[in-house]
């Protein structure tokens, strides 16, 4: 093969792309199909394998169109591959397309090639309307974003119908024999210079732009971080695209959208993406039936290395990386929680989970040492989304165990969908320590209850008692239940919180330093004593009155929560040591301030 010039002179800029998918596939060709080394040798630089008349005139068109080093791309052998029938770039479709450069010209090449154009293809639309998802909320227009969340999960399930065109089975006419697959089209895309990354299913634009658009923000995994790899690769305008996307977010839109059909929209859509019935989840199965023959005939690697560890079956290590790839996915929605399928590494502590109590930082709760996210959930609970509420902040193992929910082995593979990582403690140095650690455990869990119970107060206030409420209107009936709650929040709630506040102190002042506790001992003396408040001056005359009562009340209690949340964060800072004076002076100086905010809703 005569050594090509690449230059300017003879190849013009119309022309480069073109040249990338010929020298690029003929290398391959070269080394993969018509050479022997093992799939897995790596070589230091093209020239230990590849012939001048290849390696120099390939290097030159790669480098003319920015890349760092030759290599084959997924728009060389996919994108700017095929010339089609078709009059719409949208409807190129496998019955339609042809390969412009073809390597073995079989069925097995052009179904596997032409199914990724064809999705490719189907993407366009998909293209068109995150933008308008994204225009929608420049211009906050709910219903606008609504129906393009509605289009987009239809096209995508389009994709889906479209990846199910690859079949094994004899049964259907666009069956791919996987044996021949794995010797021709399987192997052909392996890169064989050390540190380089191929085009695998990590350089579908599809799943970066969808992981944008629906807000993935993780790639700590090994498909994750060979992602951001191949990104790296793509034309500059496909990444400044993405780079665009993440300019206007559509979840964090919808989360602080007070639209209640919104974020069912949004869940069904990203549940077709990234659920285990979804794409991700079906691409993962189909995967894994191709592989499970690949390896056994003697493929040993993917495109991008895996399969080579041997620590379990190869496509079952395939299988595991694809799966961890999808999980993590899961914290892009808020809403969606996918089954581990081992116990979660996500370590939280009380302080977190006190503060998830609310429809603004989600329904957490904990049970059996794992903490759950139960805010997706709240909709379809058989038992009704309120007790999940009230239930929210704190852990709820005794509650689950009375009702069977830990030992009913269905309702518990349900209740693992939700989990998001283990409830930590802290390490303590003496059982001092763990003594005043669980004092504050106490009162933040009561804190969090209260303030659950609160909110509650607000269904009554906007609710229908009887047939003839209307809205925002105090009838006599609800103001003398509101009288009642707040008399409770006064004559109940309040000592009980006093009480846990004094028991925290009682801890603290076992610990081995000079604290002066007379000071807050002094504020919450008469706190812990029901029935001894100041009663209510006024009875609540209005709607406004209530509403605004009913706030100011939720906010003190928030502030309770908040301020024992802040010193359960100061106990489980790995530095936080017990003999540190000042520390421990600051801690009793915030539970001075909680104490205060307790006399205030006291009186």
């Amino acid at each position: 093969m005569p050594l090509l010039d690449a230059s300017t002179k003879t190849l013009p800029d119309i022309y480069l792309q073109r040249a990338a998918t010929i020298l690029g596939m003929t290398a391959h060709v070269f080394v993969r199909m018509e050479g022997s080394e093992p799939l897995t040798l790596k070589y230091d630089s093209h020239s230990d394998i590849l012939p001048p008349s290849l390696q120099i005139p390939w290097t030159v068109v790669c480098r003319r169109l920015g890349r760092p080093a030759p290599a084959l791309t997924y728009v060389d052998g996919v994108v700017s591959n095929f010339t089609s029938t078709s009059l719409s770039h949208s409807r190129v479709a496998l019955d339609n397309l042809e390969l412009l450069v073809p390597t073995v010209g079989t069925k097995e090449e052009h179904t596997f090639v032409g199914i990724m154009i064809e999705i490719n293809a189907k993407t366009i639309p998909i293209l068109h309307q995150v933008i308008e998802a994204q225009r929608s909320v420049l211009a906050k227009d709910s219903a606008s974003l609504k129906d393009a969340i509605r289009r987009l999960h239809a096209l995508l399930r389009q994709i889906t119908e479209t990846l199910n065109k690859l079949h094994a089975s004899r049964a259907y006419k666009t069956h791919i024999d996987p044996v021949l697959w794995t010797l021709t089209v399987g192997n052909l895309g392996i890169p064989w210079v050390k540190g380089m990354v191929g085009a695998a299913g990590t350089a579908h634009p599809l799943f970066h732009m969808m992981d944008e658009f629906t807000g993935r923000f993780e790639y700590n995994t090994g498909i994750g971080q060979e992602a951001q790899i191949v990104r790296a690769t793509y034309p500059i305008h496909w990444r400044q695209f993405l780079e665009a996307m993440k300019e206007v977010s559509v979840t964090e839109y919808i989360a602080l959208s007070k639209d209640r059909e919104l974020p069912d929209l949004w869940r069904r859509f990203t549940s077709s993406y990234h659920d285990n019935d979804g794409l991700l989840g079906f691409h993962r199965r189909k995967v894994f039936g191709f592989l499970a023959v690949s390896f056994r005939i003697g493929r040993s690697t993917t495109i991008n290395g895996l399969g080579r560890k041997r620590r379990t079956e190869p496509w079952h290590e395939v299988d595991q990386e694809l799966e961890k790839a999808r999980l993590e996915r899961r914290c892009l929605d808020p809403d969606q929680h996918i089954p581990d399928t081992e116990p979660s590494s996500n370590k939280l502590f009380m302080s977190q989970l006190i503060k998830h109590n609310s429809e603004q930082t989600g329904y957490w709760f904990s049970a059996g040492g794992s903490v759950y996210d139960a805010s997706t959930f709240m909709q379809k609970h058989p038992g009704g989304d309120t007790v999940i509420a009230l239930c929210s902040g704190q852990d709820v193992t005794d509650s689950l165990q009375a009702v069977g929910h830990l030992t009913n082995s269905s309702i518990r593979n349900k209740l693992e969908s939700y989990r998001i990582g283990t409830l930590e403690m802290p390490k303590f140095a003496s059982s001092h320590a763990e003594e005043v650690y669980m004092a504050a455990v106490d009162l933040g869990q009561k804190a969090a209850e209260m303030e659950n119970v609160q909110r509650r107060n607000f269904q009554l206030l906007n609710g229908k008692l009887t047939m003839l409420d209307e809205p925002e209107t105090l009838t006599p009936k609800k103001a003398r239940h509101l009288l009642d709650a707040k008399n409770r929040l006064r004559d109940e709630h309040v000592p009980v919180l006093a009480t846990l506040l004094d028991s925290l102190l009682d801890s603290i002042a076992t610990l081995d330093m000079k604290l002066d506790l007379s000071a807050i001992r002094a504020q919450v003396v008469g706190l812990g004593v029901p029935g001894t408040g100041l009663g209510m001056a006024t009875c609540f005359l209005n709607y406004g009155m209530a509403l605004g009562m009913l706030h100011k009340d939720l906010s003190r209690l928030t502030e309770v929560k908040d301020l024992v949340a802040m010193v359960l964060g100061t106990f489980e800072d790995p530095g936080f040591t017990y003999s540190e004076q000042s520390r421990v002076e600051s801690i009793v100086d915030t539970l001075s301030r909680v104490a205060s905010q307790l006399i205030v809703l006291w009186k």
